[in-house]
């Protein structure tokens, strides 16, 4: 029997909601990339000072959409782990820039090998979809994606914090 419209919209709904979960719930949990263990908020840092040596904390930070603050905070923890370093910008004093230690590259390349597994494993279980069908689901997904900006706009204006 065929889902009414409605029905497959709300269905849309529920497998977002869960989909966030899960993705929330991944986020919080420790992760282990070679012989180190990390969390994914410290992962994404990492990965932008490996990509980006010589970045600084506030180009991290609007990168990801997150306070300069909260990386910081995160960038003192990659340094306690002897992973990050950083160094005065020798044109402005003010200013700090990273770059991985030996260990941080090791780290680095660890996760990229684990995210092109992860790839490659998902990629494995979309075969079944045919390139329209992987079209229409992209499609979807933007716009459902407007909707969720839509939604973050509203709240940052309503408590203030519109960028």
């Amino acid at each position: 029997m065929r889902k009414d419209r409605e029905e497959l919209l709300r269905d849309i709904w529920e497998a977002q909601d869960e989909a966030y979960d899960l993705m929330y719930e991944y986020d919080s949990l420790p992760h282990r990339y070679g012989d180190n263990t990390l969390y994914q908020s410290e992962a994404h840092v990492i990965d932008l000072i490996g990509e980006n040596p010589e970045i600084t904390v506030t180009e991290i930070a609007a990168i990801l959409k997150k306070t300069a603050s909260a990386c910081s905070q995160i960038v003192r923890k990659l340094r306690a782990k002897g992973w990050v370093e950083q160094s005065r910008n020798e044109e402005n004093n003010r200013v700090f820039n990273l770059r991985l230690t030996a260990a941080g590259e090791q780290v680095y390349k660890s996760h990229v090998a684990f995210n092109l597994r992860c790839q490659l494993a998902t990629f494995r279980l979309l075969d079944t979809f045919t390139e329209e069908e992987l079209e229409n689901h992209l499609s979807v997904q933007r716009r459902l994606n407007e909707a969720y900006q839509d939604d973050v706009d509203k709240s940052r204006k309503q408590d203030g914090t519109e960028k």
